[in-house]
Formats: C-alpha cells, sequence, structure tokens
C-alpha cells in the first residue's frame, strides 16, 4: 500500500479516550470510532485475556492470550499492568491499484504494557486495534536486559465463541496445502484449519479470522481445543520451534473482522490497514493486469499436465492461447505443465521436475518470439 496522506486528529484521539472505562486496575475498555464494538481487556491472577462484544452482546467470550518460549519460562502469566494508555488515528491513503483508491484508516488503540513479578521482571505490550469493522492485537517485545532472544515454542491466542455457529474453512498441514473445497461445519467441528476461517452467528452477523504484516514470524493456523473455543496453532521450524527472532520485535496482527452481512468483510480494508506499508516510493510500475491459462483445461479434464496425446501446454496449444489473449485484450498467458517433470504422480515426485528443459512438444524459443 502506499500511504500519501495520514493523520491523527485530536478530536479522534478525544473520542477514543472517551471510550477507555478503567473498571478495575485490572481491566482496561477501548471501543470503535462509531461505538458498535468494544474491547474488554484483563488481567486476572497474572494471565492476560480478551473479550470482544458487539452492540453489548459478547460475539468472542474470555479468551487467553500469551506465548510460550522454548528455552525459558514463557510470557503468558504472572503478569502486573505497567500502564494502560488509548489513542485514536483518523487518516487516508491512497492504493496504486484496488477497488477503491481512498482508503480511510480509522481506529481507537489500547496498548496495554506488562511485567512479569519475578526477579526478570521481562516485558510484554499487546496492543489492540478496534476499528468500526474488527479489531487487530499483536504482542510487542521491546529490548531489555533479561530478554535478548525469543524462542517461542506455542502461542496461546484464544478465539473463544460465545455461540457453535457455521464456519467455513479447509483443512491445515494436509498434502494438497491450500486447495481443498471449503468445508461447512459448527466451530466445535473444525480441526485444524488454514485462516481466513469465516463465521456467521445465529443473529446474522459475520465474523472471519485472518492475520495481517505477517513478517519474519510463523504464519497462523486455528485448532480446536475445546468446543468452540479456537487456538492459534503456528507453523513450526524444523526443529519444532514456532519463531525465533531477536529483540525488539513484534508479532503479526491477529484480526477479527466484523460485518453485519457478508458483504460487508468483502468490503472491509481492516487487514490493508493493519499492513505495512509500501516500501516502494515509486508504485508507477505496477500495473493490473488479466491473463488466461491453459491449466484451465486440466482442471476440467480436457487436457494433462504431463506428456502424451492429451498433453495441454503444446507449441501449437499455447499459441492458440497468445491469440485469444491478444484478440481479446488480455495482458499474459498461463502455460503449466510445460516442463519435464509432470508425469505419473507428480504431487508425490517433485524431485523429478526440471524447471528449465521442456517436454519435447513444446518450443519455448519459438513461443517467446
Amino acid at each position: 500500500m502506499l500511504r500519501i496522506k495520514s493523520s491523527s486528529f485530536a478530536i479522534g484521539t478525544i473520542l477514543c479516550l472517551l471510550t477507555v472505562q478503567v473498571a478495575a486496575a485490572n481491566q482496561h475498555n477501548v471501543g470503535s470510532p462509531n461505538g458498535e464494538l468494544r474491547l474488554e481487556f484483563a488481567l486476572e491472577h497474572g494471565v492476560p485475556s480478551y473479550v470482544l462484544k458487539r452492540h453489548g452482546k459478547e460475539i468472542i467470550s474470555k479468551s487467553r492470550l500469551g506465548v510460550e518460549l522454548a528455552d525459558q519460562p514463557g510470557l503468558a502469566e504472572s503478569f502486573q499492568i505497567v500502564s494502560a494508555n488509548c489513542s485514536g488515528h483518523d487518516g487516508t491513503w491512497t492504493q496504486p491499484w484496488g477497488e477503491r483508491k481512498e482508503v480511510r484508516n480509522n481506529y481507537c488503540e489500547l496498548r496495554i504494557k506488562l511485567s512479569q513479578q519475578d526477579d526478570l521482571a521481562r516485558e510484554m505490550f499487546i496492543v489492540f486495534r478496534v476499528f468500526n469493522d474488527g479489531i487487530g492485537f499483536r504482542y510487542e517485545w521491546p529490548e531489555q536486559k533479561n530478554l535478548k532472544h525469543l524462542v517461542i515454542s506455542d502461542e496461546l491466542t484464544e478465539f473463544n465463541f460465545k455461540h457453535d455457529c457455521n464456519a467455513w474453512w479447509i483443512p491445515a498441514y494436509e498434502p494438497e496445502r491450500y486447495e481443498y473445497l471449503y468445508d461447512e461445519t459448527k466451530v466445535s467441528e473444525i480441526g485444524m484449519a488454514h485462516t481466513p476461517v469465516t463465521f456467521l452467528q445465529p443473529d446474522g452477523v459475520c465474523l472471519s479470522i485472518h492475520e495481517a504484516a505477517l513478517v519474519d514470524y510463523a504464519s497462523m493456523t486455528l485448532e480446536n481445543t475445546e468446543g468452540s473455543k479456537l487456538k492459534a496453532n503456528l507453523v513450526p521450524w524444523s526443529d519444532g520451534t514456532k519463531v525465533k527472532a531477536d529483540l525488539p520485535f513484534h508479532s503479526p496482527w491477529r484480526t477479527v473482522q466484523v460485518g453485519a452481512n457478508p458483504g460487508e468483510l468483502i468490503t472491509s480494508y481492516m487487514i490493508l490497514n493493519l499492513n505495512e506499508p509500501s516500501k516502494f516510493a515509486d508504485t508507477s510500475w505496477i500495473k493490473p493486469g488479466k491473463f488466461v491459462g491453459v491449466w484451465w483445461e486440466m482442471h476440467l479434464d480436457k487436457s494433462t499436465w504431463g506428456s502424451g496425446e492429451r498433453h495441454g501446454a503444446t507449441t501449437a496449444n499455447v499459441k492458440r492461447y497468445i491469440d485469444f489473449a491478444a484478440a481479446n485484450d488480455f495482458d499474459g498467458v498461463l502455460a503449466e505443465g510445460w516442463n519435464q517433470g509432470w508425469d505419473g504422480d507428480w504431487t508425490a515426485n517433485g524431485d523429478k521436475f526440471s524447471f528449465t528443459k521442456p517436454y519435447p512438444d513444446f518450443d519455448i524459443n519459438e513461443l517467446s518470439r
């Protein structure tokens, strides 16, 4: 994304400050700019948790927060609140391309500083941003004397649904990765799911759980731990640990989009707003385009990836697609199955692929010409 104008207005900050209510020393609340959503943070017996409400009704019940570490005690309990600060932001930025040119970025932020009550006194921030269309929250670990390096073995983040509502999801850690048809089940029937996972509550309110600003951190899947409670499950390194980092460091944003209907999830820009701004000052080279693909034939069983009589990525067939693209204002042609190695069970024989040697019936020089 390219931010060209962004500002925090005093009035927005004042409104956000008005939404904070300190019910007790270990409880802090913050509402969305329009007041429809409210995030309630609590620290009970040293353990952090949150609740999300819409129009005063719980949509996510008490859900735990924290991380476990592989080489030292975790950052999950024995905390005390050092400070709780609220601020507001209301600005706009411009996309180089997309459905909407000007995107509004409007949220109220609650920043909780925690310190463990032991000799190490390690510190951690939990930062919540509450938008009109959902919430994002993340962990931040500042540079500190008694914590120089993180090796995270587990993230304890929970999403405890008030209702065992309908959910649309695909399984995680399975052979076909992300290429599954979505299942519709109850939350309690979810096993291990890739994000995003979408939910429909009995009152018609829709939610979607995902993440934003995923940089130098394990991607998050969701596992069912009990009833309608889901927990973050991080994709591990080969040694079983999940995240390795030097401080200062922060996690991605865990996101919960909220809409009165499914369409409001589609038109939400909350995740884009939580992603990092583009590091490219010049985005003039970014040009959206459309392409046609030979690979659709394989999915429809009209041709094959592998060689033989029904081979799809042949010189003649790809030329046909190139002519079609030129005649119908498409910008490119995707040819899959042109390189040697697709014969047989190619899903199990990835080591057989050559990414430089084409099949004899695919003249790459002629097609390039």
